[in-house]
């Protein structure tokens, strides 16, 4: 999962402005995600808009995926379409960096998560250096998600 983030994006199919997908597009987008999904436990991910290192991406989700923490980067969540529950804090159990310099660890679980239900319409933010997870995925779990890097303290 973290590996697909850390994958350079490519340009966007809908437009050829990379800061700006149109919500009649989204579908296609989704589309996309769907059709490229190798297994339930891998996430699909399709880029929405792009500008230096900020990304803005369609996630595709139908199983549960691997727990992750992103170092030094808050995650803003919007849940378009399914419910899932989010683990959330805690500590990242057996994780591991997804590739050499990466700033996300993906892990085998989190201890002492806090779990909250999400359906569509929520809107929510991981802070930097948090553990998280999404489970109990049922059918399609479609989320827009961004990633922002966050100055140290």
């Amino acid at each position: 999962f973290a590996a697909l983030l850390l994958t350079p994006l490519p340009a966007l199919a809908q437009s050829a402005d990379p800061l700006f997908t149109a919500g009649a597009d989204i579908p296609a987008v989704i589309a996309k995600a769907k059709a490229e999904q190798k297994s339930p436990n891998i996430n699909s991910t399709q880029p929405v808009a792009t500008f230096g290192p900020y990304r803005v991406l369609l996630e595709y989700r139908t199983g549960l995926t691997p727990p992750t923490v992103h170092h030094g980067e808050a995650e803003l969540v919007h849940v378009l379409k399914g419910n899932a529950t989010l683990a959330q804090g805690g500590k990242l159990v057996g994780g591991a960096p997804i590739r050499p310099g990466s700033t996300t660890d993906a892990g085998t679980g989190i201890e002492g998560a806090s779990p909250r239900k999400l359906a569509a319409g929520d809107i929510f933010l991981v802070p930097p250096d948090t553990a998280h997870q999404f489970q109990d995925v049922s059918g399609e779990f479609i989320i827009i998600s961004v990633h922002m890097f966050m100055p140290a303290k």
